[in-house]
């Protein structure tokens, strides 16, 4: 019995300095230096129409750690001040040493980050350098970002110069193509509109950048010299009433806004005939449609798939001559001869019924 206590004892003894052996093997893994990280810019103002070029640079060196491992990196952005709580971060290549960013690229890392477009802001940024829970921190790089908006605003028409009055909910859409906003339509000299930016009178709202006027409806930077502030965030229209183009262009650089005269003036016609591959575009037969009134027509027809049209104001192809904006397609929007395409329809065949509004200067194709 003697025997056996003496050899279980050894055998715990031995055990417990087997363990203590792996003990005093297992590395603890330190960082004996932490990782640097350099930009070649420290003050950027983005713009879309320079998205390719180069925006900053970022250079790096990785921490030194007791062991041989590696390390993964990622660039952290937050609002300056905050102590990089609820920062936003980017992974990068430890071994690269080095990333670039393009405007483009780097326009959204700050977007996703939170920050709001065409507005200065002052954020920092630290390289984060991990190997399993250990982590690293470089030194915090502060810098002045304004990004852009990387889709456009949407922009309604709406006051007493416009169609529809001050009706919101039935303000006027205008064609969309990136940044350049369009529409053939109706004003009324000396009287006053606006633009929303929804079908309701908040939250966005888009007058002149005037004094005077409230800060967060300050936008437009420069204007045509037939409109002026009005009182109420208004914009009023010094022309003579009639058709005209409104252009807006969006992109952060420009924010202009020009109203000319349209090359039709008509905008209510006695006649307004249906013209295309449909009658084999010929003009002396051209399909007449009903008039509604207040530059309002209609006619239902049995349209082909592959249907092109155009319309025109007489039984030829002269000057009242109206068809789809920004080239051939279905955009919805009507522009004069000279600056549109085709009405192409790409709808399966059938009846449909066609309406145009040249005050408005839009049209629809609606199935039957």
């Amino acid at each position: 019995m003697k025997n056996l206590f003496k050899i279980l004892a050894a055998v715990f003894i031995g055990i417990l300095m087997v363990s203590c052996e792996k003990d005093e093997d297992k590395a603890v893994l330190e960082v004996k230096k932490n990782p640097t990280l350099t930009a070649d810019a420290t003050t950027l103002v983005m713009l879309k129409i320079n998205e390719n070029d180069k925006a900053v640079k970022f250079t790096w060196t990785n921490p030194e750690f007791n062991l041989a491992v590696v390390n993964n990196n990622a660039l952290e952005v937050a609002k300056a001040g905050t102590g990089f709580k609820d920062a936003k971060s980017t992974d990068i290549t430890a071994a690269d040493l080095s990333a670039t960013y393009t405007v483009k690229d780097f326009n959204k890392i700050i977007i996703d980050a939170g920050f709001l477009p065409e507005i200065a802001e002052n954020i920092e940024i630290r390289m984060k350098a991990s190997v399993g829970n250990a982590v690293s921190y470089s030194n915090v790089i502060s810098m002045k970002v304004t990004p852009y908006l990387t889709t456009y605003p949407s922009f309604y028409l709406v006051g007493e110069a416009s169609v529809v009055g001050w009706n919101a909910g039935t303000a006027q859409l205008l064609y969309k193509n990136e940044n350049i906003s369009t529409i053939y339509t109706y004003l009324e000299g000396s009287k006053t509109f606006r633009f929303l930016g929804q079908k309701d009178w908040n939250p966005l709202n888009y007058s002149l950048d005037f004094a005077g006027m409230n800060a967060s409806n300050r936008y437009f930077k420069t204007w045509s010299s037939n409109l002026s502030a009005a009182p109420a965030e208004n914009i009023k229209f010094n022309g003579t009433t009639g058709i005209y183009k409104i252009v807006i262009d969006a992109e952060a650089a420009q924010k202009s806004i020009t109203v000319s005269p349209s090359p039709i003036a008509v905008w209510n016609p006695a006649n307004l005939y249906l013209v295309g591959t449909v009658n084999s575009w010929n003009a002396s037969t051209a399909i007449a449609m009903a008039n509604k009134g207040d530059g309002k027509f209609e006619h239902i027809i049995a349209l082909p798939a592959g249907s092109q049209f155009k319309f025109i104001g007489q039984l030829s192809f002269g000057e009242l001559d109206w068809g789809n904006l920004a080239g051939d397609g279905n955009t919805g929007y009507l522009a004069p001869k000279g600056s549109n395409g085709n009405i192409t329809f790409n709808g399966n065949g059938g009846n449909y019924k066609i309406s145009v509004d040249l005050k408005l200067g839009i049209y629809s194709i609606q199935p039957q």
